[in-house]
């Protein structure tokens, strides 16, 4: 698990890769991303997780193209990517796209369904109109939607609707790998298992690879086949999903499962409090950076900054209570 090279099979792979932001005037930088390393396989669904701000869509969109690196390296296909401009590096990551997680706020209110898909094809390069007007069509049903959408704005659909107009223009321009962001978030129960069946029949009938960013956990375990989990900027354990939620190593992971909504009345007596909020990415705390939540700290903890070691080939965890298991 530990990375010492681009992965052969991956799809989409990144080493060391920071993001950062300059603070004119206020001291440190605020880093979003810190040394992420991440392999992408074709046909699997990998989940990013954790709190607000713990950089997963930073990450998503720097893998995107949208927001330089800072550090690093992306390869797409086994071919370099990053340290492009963010226009030269859309254009070489075409095969990347996004979902966004308002798709509403993504969609252009003044222009119908119809000029929306039409202008993205374009903009993908496609300039044959009886071509255009021939995959809107297949897309609109694939999502299940007629032919009367294409006349209709934004405002005059569901959000359910729109996520289904959202993944429509994404997958429009043939992406190998999407990208979606919290893309149940404001949907009730009913209309989120439709589209999250949806997600699942367009990646069957497209042969689509996802990387699923979201803090809905009960989501992620019915949809992903590998989890990342996030804190502060840093993968902090990294393994299969029945591994993550079954066998979580790491204290922040623990915390995370503990605190998720459950059935079983008397569960909450067991389960692991998080204690606070997390610390600024323009403040981060020296040694491990969960050491001022974590119910384990000892001094060692707060020197330490510990790196992510392999406990399986397929599990790994950065934390100083799993170190003495790790794989080397």
């Amino acid at each position: 698990m530990v990375r010492a090279s681009m992965s052969p099979d991956s799809l989409l792979s990144a080493r060391g890769l920071t993001v950062s932001f300059g603070r004119r005037g206020k001291g440190s930088p605020l880093v979003a991303v810190d040394g992420v390393d991440i392999d992408v396989r074709p046909g699997e669904v990998l989940g990013l997780v954790g709190e607000s701000g713990c950089g997963k869509t930073t990450l998503g969109r720097t893998l995107l193209g949208q927001q330089p690196e800072s550090a690093g390296s992306i390869h797409l296909a086994n071919k370099l990517v990053s340290g492009m401009t963010a226009r030269a590096a859309r254009m070489a990551r075409r095969d990347i796209q996004f979902v966004h997680q308002d798709p509403g706020a993504a969609l252009d209110p003044w222009w119908t369904i119809g000029s929306t898909l039409h202008e993205s094809l374009i903009v993908g390069g496609v300039h044959d109109k009886a071509e255009r007007q021939q995959r809107i069509a297949t897309m609109l049903d694939a999502v299940g939607l007629d032919q009367t959408a294409l006349r209709r704005y934004p405002h005059e659909f569901s959000g359910g609707q729109q996520r289904r107009i959202g993944l429509a223009r994404t997958l429009i321009l043939r992406p190998s790998i999407v990208i979606l962001d919290e893309p149940t978030s404001g949907l009730d129960l009913s209309v989120q298992a439709n589209v999250l069946k949806l997600f699942l029949d367009m990646k069957e009938r497209f042969g689509l690879t996802y990387i699923f960013i979201s803090h809905d956990l009960s989501v992620v375990r019915r949809m992903c086949d590998r989890i990342m989990v996030m804190y502060l900027g840093r993968v902090v354990e990294e393994a299969a999903t029945k591994d993550i939620f079954e066998r979580p190593v790491h204290p922040y992971t623990q915390a995370l499962l503990g605190a998720a909504p459950r059935l079983d009345p008397d569960a909450v007596l067991k389960q692991q409090v998080l204690q606070g909020d997390p610390p600024s990415a323009a403040s981060i705390p020296s040694g491990c950076r969960f050491a001022p939540r974590c119910v384990h700290v000892v001094e060692q903890c707060r020197a330490v900054d510990p790196r992510l070691v392999s406990l399986t080939p397929t599990h790994a965890a950065a934390c100083r209570l799993v170190e003495p298991e790790a794989v080397r």
